[in-house]
């Protein structure tokens, strides 16, 4: 028999789920929890308060509805699933795992819990695994578009870039156009054009997500030394001290130390405030700027002795627009130092020069292309990271009124079991030439 309790706790049910489905999370949590103030317990209200607060961002406070939930209905399929949701947003992927295979255990056949186990088994590092759970997922849902960026994107980690294209065009014929997915579409396909830079929320959300486990994967992971070969590299350049350098793409501060014999005061931009947060953590910086590299050296009305950037173009194509900001900040005598992935014997992969782009001639034409003939200065690799030819970086600095003082090659980290082989350049700007003496 129907209580007047009961009828309140429905009637809250049902507008919390009208809230919900409007994408009123806040006033669908408030109804939610009436309607189990009325009738506590209830194993539907508690599944969605807690699918209501994963949404809301909250999902460490969805498990205890959860637990609440199954403790009264073990077999609770959506129960199970939305735990694995909350359980992968909190990064604790093996019990997420857990709570998406007991989803489909106990019925859930849907496209969307194969997509997830999928997930988890790739933060596991399970990749087969998650091949077959993603190809399951095709089968329930051949139009799935996430599922075939997921699974292009992990075929081209795993070194297979023609099954990874064909997963992502896919993507692209059932209609997703996002500037990321044509940016891998571009990295895979041989000899076309690719963007100048990825795509700026790209690398913010990359960093953002990597700045808590970056220093410790980057250095001792993947031997990663760039910053110290740089600052060693300085002792080239003739300059024994610089009094203000500035830092680009600085990420968490591996720069600050192998410069703090170097330079006076250190200022740092990068684009992931997440990696600034790190980097200002260290006290070695004088000022943090929250920005675009290139947008930042077009804006800052400060000047420096040294500009560095250590990995950095890896995530940018085009240099000239680099090399023009860094030309406006440099003092005469200034220094320019950074590294790119070097570019110069591979003959796949090529970026096509923009209509009216400039082209560089190298001294020693790549493998494969004609000798004398016009090719890119950079590439995008498969790893939806960019290399750069030293011709290319050559041209660059005589057209900006930079000096070579050095370039070497060092084995810059490791990548999939692969050395990634880096130039390291140092340049320097003409010193200001001293005002004739006038006789009087």
């Amino acid at each position: 028999m129907s209580t007047p309790e009961f009828e309140h706790a429905r009637a809250r049910f049902v507008a919390g789920n009208a809230a919900f489905e409007a994408g009123h999370f806040e006033e669908a949590e408030a109804c939610f929890l009436a309607s189990l103030q009325a009738l506590p317990g209830r194993p539907s209200a508690l599944v969605n308060l807690a699918a209501t607060r994963i949404r809301l961002g909250r999902p460490d406070e969805a498990l205890p509805a959860l637990e609440q939930a199954l403790a009264a209905q073990p077999a609770d399929a959506q129960a199970w699933n939305h735990r694995g949701v909350a359980l992968a947003a909190l990064a604790r992927h093996a019990e997420a795992l857990h709570a998406f295979e007991q989803a489909l255990a106990c019925g859930a056949n849907d496209a969307g819990v194969h997509h997830r186990r999928g997930l988890a088994l790739v933060a596991l590092e399970r990749p087969d695994d998650a091949q077959l759970a993603w190809k399951t997922a095709l089968a329930r849902d051949e139009a799935f578009v996430a599922v075939w960026i997921d699974l292009g994107s992990l075929h081209r980690d795993r070194g297979q870039p023609e099954q990874a294209l064909a997963c992502l065009e896919r993507a692209i014929a059932l209609g997703a156009d996002d500037p990321m997915l044509r940016f891998q579409v571009a990295a895979l396909r041989d000899a076309q054009r690719a963007p100048e830079a990825p795509p700026r929320q790209y690398v913010e959300q990359l960093f953002d997500g990597y700045a808590d486990q970056f220093d410790t994967h980057l250095v001792q992971g993947l031997g990663y030394r760039t910053p110290q070969l740089l600052a060693d590299g300085l002792a080239q350049t003739g300059i024994p001290h610089f009094g203000a350098a500035l830092d680009l793409g600085c990420g968490t501060g591996l720069c600050a130390a192998p410069l703090q014999r170097w330079v006076g005061q250190l200022d740092g931009v990068d684009l992931s405030a997440a990696m600034l947060d790190k980097a200002r953590a260290l006290g070695r910086y004088g000022r943090l700027v929250h920005g675009d590299v290139v947008e930042h050296l077009q804006a800052t009305e400060r000047r420096y002795e040294l500009v560095i950037a250590a990995d950095v173009f890896v995530y940018l194509g085009a240099l000239e627009p680099v090399f023009a900001g860094v030309q406006r900040v440099l003092e005469p005598g200034g220094v320019f130092a950074f590294s790119v992935e070097a570019w110069d014997e591979e003959s796949g992969n090529r970026i096509m020069p923009a209509p009216g782009a400039p082209t560089y001639t190298p001294t020693a034409a790549p493998e494969g292309t004609a000798a004398g003939s016009p090719v890119a200065g950079y590439v995008l690799r498969t790893t939806l990271r960019y290399a750069h030819a030293e011709t290319y970086v050559r041209a660059l600095a005589q057209t900006h009124g930079l000096q070579v003082c050095a370039t070497q090659r060092h084995a810059l980290r490791q990548d999939h079991g692969a050395t990634i082989t880096g130039l390291c350049v140092w340049l320097r700007r003409e010193p200001a030439q001293p005002a004739p003496h006038t006789a009087e």
